[in-house]
Order: C-alpha cells, then structure tokens, then sequence
C-alpha cells in the first residue's frame, strides 16, 4: 500500500475510531435523531458535542462542522467496510498517531498538575543558574609559582620568596588597571584581552623563576565559593576564589595566596555583578520547562510500565520513544 493511501486509511480508522467511541448522521427520513446526536452515518452517530469540539477548535460554524464531520464518518465506514483497519501498515500509522496523542495528554495533564513546585525551580534554578541566581563574580588575572603536593618547606618558602618578588615586579601593572576600564568580554569560554592583564603577565613572566615553575594568566570570573561563571560546570580552589572575592577595586594586588596548586598573586580585573531573578518571576520564567520536563518523567514512567507489561504489543513503546516531547 503507498504512503499516501496509508495516511488516508489511517485517517480514516481513526475517525472511525473516534466516531465509535465517543458517540455518533441519519438517512433523511429515517427515525428523528435523539437529542445529543448531530447526523448519522449507518451505525456511526456524530455527537452534537462532537460537532461544537471542532467548529470550536477549526472556528468554523456549526453546520460546516457537522459537514466535515459526515465527510469522516463516511471516509470510515468506507474504509472499515475495505477492510482498511486490518492492514497492517494502516495499524501501524494508526499507532504512531495514538502516541502523538496520547503525549499530547501527557503535556496537558502536566500543564494542569498546577504551579511550579519549590522543588521544580530549584531544579530549574539550578540548570538556568547564571541567568536566574548567579551570585558576583571576579575576574583576575595571576601567577602562581606551581607546587607539587609532596613538596618540602625549603621549596615552599622558596616558592613564598619567589611570589613576593613577582608581586613586587607586577606593582606596576595596577596604574595600567586603574587607568583602563574592563574590556567587554570576547565570549562565554574566553576572558577578554585586557591591558592591565597583559602587563601583569610581562611583569610577573620578567621575574627569574629559579628552577621553580610560574605560569601567568588571565583567568574567567569565578564566585568567592570557586565557581567559574560559565555554562560548563567547573570550580577553582576556594583559597584562590576567598583571595580573589576580597580584593575590591580593579587593580588591587592580593598579598601572596596558598592554594593547592601552589602560591598566587592575584590582582582584580572587574567584578561581575550578581544576577538574581526574583522567585515569583524566576517562576513563570521556567513554567514551560517545567511542564516539559514533567510530561517526559510521566512518558518515561508509561513506558517502564509498558515493558514491564508482557501483553502489551512491543512496538508500542518504540512508537513513544520516537515522539520528543518538547517545551
């Protein structure tokens, strides 16, 4: 059978379908039709309720509606009389249009579960974080004279001697910040070229690094609690962020900063103001998210049901997966 008589057939089943579950366009002379009953189509009745469904939903008057409706009613029986129903491509797309569906009441029995939960927009919150609740940010840039964990104290005051030198040679590239204001940033995953940070970086390169390794380097705005303001998830040591958060003006030099990475000096490029949605608004701002990841966990709960379920037909919960519910 082709495509394009399938599609009909399959449209036509389910008028059929409809049409015999729901209710149901009469000969003319034939018995008056009870009340509820718009026309009569051999066995098939098409419901007056059915009739001001789809003049509704096509807005469309209601005699137009019942017309289309008769038309339906008539493609089915022709095809239910063809034996159309039992073709097993027909009952196939008669599947595939059931499950669009049935989550389509999914989504609407998600969208009338009521207003989104605290739990739902913390989720939501959590997700959408530099958008709806993201708390100030520093950008800096820094040195830091590296250290392995097994280092000895000899080493490690070295490496505190080294610091204060690179500290000292960098003294110069706070008057370039000051002077300066911040760049605007080149993109989400790449801090901007900045001139404050390039003399930093020349100053803290120029200092002898006797042995010891140094890198210097502009680095994306981090939280005090070390969380990188990026889409990415990805944190920096909390002893670096807690020296970087109590810096305030740009070009101010932090003092030399243990971390476990070794010993910093940091000094403040821009502070990046905090964004926080209020709750209310954080709320209807995530509502169809919400509504969207709800239907999925119910489609998700139908089809564990369904598997687990040994007469239900195996093609059925392929059908569902292949339909995404989306916002």
């Amino acid at each position: 059978m082709s495509p394009g008589r399938r599609g009909i057939a399959a449209v036509a089943c389910l008028c059929a379908c409809a049409a015999w579950a729901a209710s149901s366009t009469s000969a003319r002379g034939a018995a008056p039709l009870p009340a509820d009953v718009a026309a009569r189509v051999g066995a098939l009745d098409v419901s007056v309720e059915s009739v001001a469904r789809i003049a509704a939903a096509q807005h469309i008057s209601p005699a137009q509606a019942r017309d289309a409706a008769i038309r339906d009613a008539l493609l089915a029986a022709a095809a239910r009389d063809g034996g159309l129903d039992r073709d097993a491509d027909v009952q196939r797309d008669i599947s595939a249009v059931l499950a669009r569906r049935l989550l389509h009441r999914l989504k609407d029995e998600a969208e009338n579960a009521g207003p989104v939960t605290d739990d739902e927009l913390r989720a939501a919150t959590e997700r959408h974080w530099l958008d709806l609740d993201r708390p100030e940010g520093y950008r800096t840039v820094h040195a830091v004279v590296r250290l392995s964990a097994d280092a000895g104290e000899a080493t490690r005051d070295k490496a505190r001697a080294l610091a204060d030198a690179i500290r000292a040679a960098v003294l110069s590239s706070r008057e370039v910040a000051r002077s300066s204001e911040p760049p605007p940033a080149a993109g989400p995953r790449q801090p901007p070229s900045d001139p404050a940070a390039d003399a930093f970086i020349r100053a803290a390169k120029g200092v002898p690094a006797d042995g010891l390794e140094v890198v210097a380097e502009a680095l994306p705005p981090v939280t005090a609690a070390g969380r990188v303001l990026s889409p990415a998830p990805q944190h920096f040591d909390v002893e670096f962020s807690r020296a970087a958060a109590a810096l305030n003006a740009r070009g101010d030099l932090s003092p030399p900063v243990a971390s476990s990475f070794g010993v910093h000096v940091i000094m403040l490029l821009e502070r990046i103001p905090a964004q926080v949605v209020p709750v209310e608004e954080r709320r209807g701002l995530v509502r169809d998210e919400v509504v969207t990841e709800r239907a999925r966990a119910a489609q998700a709960k139908l089809l564990e049901v369904l598997r687990r379920e040994p007469k239900i037909v195996g093609g059925v919960d392929a059908l569902l997966e292949l339909v995404r519910i989306e916002p």
